[in-house]
């Protein structure tokens, strides 16, 4: 039985049972579908996913106000956001009631034909179902469980929900950023819903090479909070070893580097503004005293080099603050790639600073890779769609798949791969659970 949309790929044969919505739990199936695997999302139909409306709010509404659909019996059953687009391209999509008798009974025989099951429900929804891991591999003894959730699922805070920001801040990871003697910056908008998700499908990855090499099934209990702690090993050496806390004065350091102590080491303001008035800056490094040479030479400032402030990286540390006023001033009148490609050619670590505009836009590198393609859905049209990083010579992705419809694939899962008859389907859905 051949998927409707699954390209050729080494995951050919992989099924998921995909039940995760938000941002965190869909990046880990989603990658895997540019690869083979058959992905069916399952959406609730009372309530389909909060991604396929696109509540980016217009200027002066209220957010509650784009939300209008959402339990509209009138309601444009095939609208898909662009946010949907991104998070489960490539995924098949059915509605199923799993709180129905009948509907859970589908999902039973649906587990049986799969490989895997993830979710991103808090803690305890799952085994509210009845469907503990002792539960799914009893149905499915190589069926792998993917579960992301905030805290995992034990202790006291195992039922507690998470959203991205707040797994940063339970982690201890918002509270290592910003400037030096200021509030904690925090990490962008919801770190750890991208950076956690690509760390649970390495988690997926690895719980299906096991499961096909040893025919056996696995619960993968996977915390972001947890996630996001693995990024702060060398803040809890320093309390542990040194007794240091995580913010004391001068610390966070900023732009500056402390693991290893390197000057210079900032952002420096460059000429210009971009479209929204924010000034343009650049970033310079140098990680050894060649890179320092080829830094004052290109600057043309000889006399830095005997300047006894700045004869070695551990006085340059010491007198970075006059460095980098030294540094702000002559990059101050200049572009900031030009100054980036006189460097780099001088063997000195620079990048510019880019927004996100100039990524998609002007970002020539981004361009000489071809990281984004062109997709065609039936609603949004065109869009530009991003490929995944890493290049496999062998085994490329596939990106010319785009996110599902509502209900799309019903008649492949259900009467294909579920034997229904369309009667049968249709006395399903007149109750509602499909």
């Amino acid at each position: 039985m051949t998927s409707p949309s699954m390209p050729q790929g080494f995951l050919n044969g992989v099924r998921i049972i995909d039940f995760t919505w938000f941002a965190v739990g869909p990046w880990g199936p989603r990658t895997l579908t540019q690869y083979g695997a058959e992905v069916i999302h399952i959406e609730p139909p009372h309530q389909i996913d909060d991604h396929r409306w696109d509540f980016r709010p217009a200027r002066g509404a209220n957010m509650a106000d784009q939300k209008v659909f959402r339990d509209a019996e009138d309601s444009p059953e095939y609208y898909s956001a662009p946010y949907y687009n991104v998070l489960h391209n490539g995924k098949l999509a059915i509605t199923l009631n799993v709180r129905h008798p009948e509907g859970m009974k589908l999902l039973t025989q649906l587990i049986e034909k799969s490989d895997a099951l993830c979710e991103n429900f808090s803690g305890r929804v799952l085994d509210s179902w009845g469907l503990d891991f002792e539960r799914l591999h009893t149905i499915n003894e190589r069926l792998v469980y993917l579960s992301t959730c905030g805290f995992g699922h034990q202790g006291e805070w195992g039922g507690y929900r998470t959203m991205g920001p707040s797994a940063q801040a339970q982690s201890g990871l918002t509270f290592t950023s910003g400037l030096p003697d200021r509030e904690p910056a925090g990490w962008g908008y919801s770190h750890m819903d991208i950076a956690g998700g690509w760390i649970g499908g390495t988690g997926l990855i690895m719980g299906l090479l096991q499961a096909r090499r040893t025919g056996q099934g696995m619960h993968i209990d996977y915390a972001v909070t947890e996630a996001a702690m693995s990024l702060l090993g060398p803040y809890f050496l320093d309390y542990e070893v040194n007794g240091r806390p995580t913010r004391r004065p001068g610390f966070p350091p900023g732009n500056h580097s402390e693991w290893p102590a390197v000057a210079p080491h900032n952002t420096y303001r460059t000429a210009g503004i971009d479209r929204q008035g924010q000034d343009w800056w650049v970033f310079i490094a140098c990680e050894t005293q060649e890179q320092w040479e080829g830094l004052v030479a290109v600057m043309g400032k000889p006399e830095l080099l005997t300047d006894p402030r700045f004869a070695t990286m551990s006085a340059r540390v010491q007198n970075q603050d006059v460095l980098d006023e030294i540094i702000s001033t002559w990059t101050a009148p200049r572009r900031r790639y030009d100054i980036m490609t006189r460097l780099q050619k001088a063997g000195v670590i620079a990048a510019a600073v880019q927004t996100a505009e100039d990524r998609v836009e002007y970002d020539a590198q981004l361009q000489a890779r071809d990281l984004y393609t062109t997709i065609t859905h039936p609603e949004i049209g065109e869009f530009q769609y991003e490929r995944f990083p890493p290049r496999m010579s062998r085994t490329p992705a596939t990106y010319t798949l785009r996110s599902p419809m509502v209900k799309e694939h019903e008649e492949y899962v259900f009467g294909e791969l579920l034997g229904l008859s369309s009667p049968q389907m249709g006395e399903l859905r007149e109750q509602k659970i499909i």
